[in-house]
């Protein structure tokens, strides 16, 4: 399992967006909505995160611009998908 645990500050606005289907005009089967998170490090480099349908919106709820977070999460190709919020 691909598991990680990262801190950092929350470098852009939280954006609650779903996932819409074109083609068959109706929404994603396996997912909602997201939303997607740059996470500045402590050395100001800057990770990619994402969260899904409950996770994405908890964090639209909870989390804003400027606040430190620690997640638990996976890495998969360059983007980090959120599996809980460790505050």
């Amino acid at each position: 399992m691909n598991l990680c645990f990262i801190s950092g500050k929350v470098a852009n606005k939280i954006d609650l967006k779903f996932i819409y289907n074109p083609v068959t005009k109706s929404l994603n089967k396996r997912h909602t909505s997201i939303v997607l998170v740059d996470l500045e490090l402590e050395d100001s480099q800057i990770i990619k995160l994402c969260g899904y349908d409950e996770m994405a919106d908890y964090i639209y709820r909870n989390i804003k611009q400027n606040d430190i977070i620690w997640i638990r999460g996976s890495i998969s190709m360059d983007i980090v998908e959120i599996y809980e919020i460790l505050r």
